[in-house]
């Protein structure tokens, strides 16, 4: 008995701080939301957003295919997606199929590429791989003198991004202004797929626990570990793993507001933990 209060006691208590963060989690989104729609509206600051209009629907009701950097990928022949629409992320443009696979967008939203992490040179290499795809990046980065030269070029594409809410049932996917994503890219490439107008999309390569896979020193990717990591210890490791239980929170939520939809996201990836979308085989995921 004593037992069992003490178990209740601290569920209790972790009841009481996942709401406590999600609160916080709220007021920041609102407040970002009065920021963004203070200069949407009364200035011209963000007018550059007004292009992604053009890509309203130019998918309508065509099947998309969001390939992610998970180790997964290599179970699959991908090679099998060539004349599919796709959509590719980070760097992903270094796999041997990607030159091949022509995906139709390629999504940088991760603030190392602002911050020099990522060397801007990705972006040149994506282009020299793939001359058509259309590239998204994160509207934060248009004033930065290093993003100055995509400004003007018309294969170049900004959306404003603001967390998926925990606690009520709004979900912005209109990327002509702020839209609701979590902390990844692929859920920023599912929204994205959303406005481009599909009801059929196909998400692989996350598995959800790329993190765990980290701590245990196996492949997070791909093409191994991730490099980012190579000097984290114990303590960075903590911090991650509060991120990451919140974007497992905001992977669920996200999920939770589509499928009130008709829209229909399947994950074509068996390995791992991610279970927030309805799992589909991959080679069922080519029949109509």
């Amino acid at each position: 008995m004593k037992n069992q209060s003490i178990n209740n006691g601290r569920d209790k208590l972790s009841n009481l701080i996942s709401f406590i963060e999600n609160l916080v989690l709220e007021i920041i989104i609102q407040i970002k939301n009065i920021n963004f729609y203070f200069f949407y509206y009364l200035s011209n600051r963000f007018y550059f957003l007004k292009k992604n209009i053009s890509l309203k629907n130019i998918l309508l009701n065509q099947k998309i295919y969001i390939i992610g950097m998970g180790p997964s990928i290599n179970n699959y022949d991908i090679s099998k997606l060539r004349s599919k629409n796709i959509i590719m992320v980070n760097r992903s443009f270094s796999h041997p199929e990607y030159s091949k696979l022509k995906p139709k967008f390629h999504l940088f939203i991760d603030n190392k590429l602002a911050y020099g992490r990522w060397p801007i040179s990705y972006i040149d290499s994506i282009l020299e791989k793939s001359p058509e795809v259309k590239i998204i990046l994160n509207a934060n980065w248009y004033y930065l003198e290093k993003f100055s030269k995509f400004r003007n070029n018309s294969q170049f594409y900004w959306v404003k991004l603001n967390n998926v809410s925990l606690l009520n049932g709004k979900y912005k996917h209109d990327i002509t202004k702020m839209i609701s994503v979590g902390g990844t890219v692929m859920e920023c490439a599912i929204t994205l797929s959303i406005y481009l107008g599909s009801k059929d999309i196909n998400i692989m390569g996350l598995e959800g626990n790329g993190l765990a896979k980290l701590m245990c020193n196996e492949n997070s990717h791909w093409d191994g570990k991730d490099k980012d990591y190579q000097e984290h210890n114990s303590l960075l490791y903590a911090n991650d793993m509060i991120t990451s239980s919140r974007g497992i929170k905001q992977w669920h939520a996200m999920s939770k507001k589509i499928k009130k939809t008709d829209v229909k996201v399947f994950n074509l990836t068996k390995e791992g933990i991610f279970d927030a979308y309805e799992f589909k085989d991959f080679e069922e995921s080519f029949k109509e």
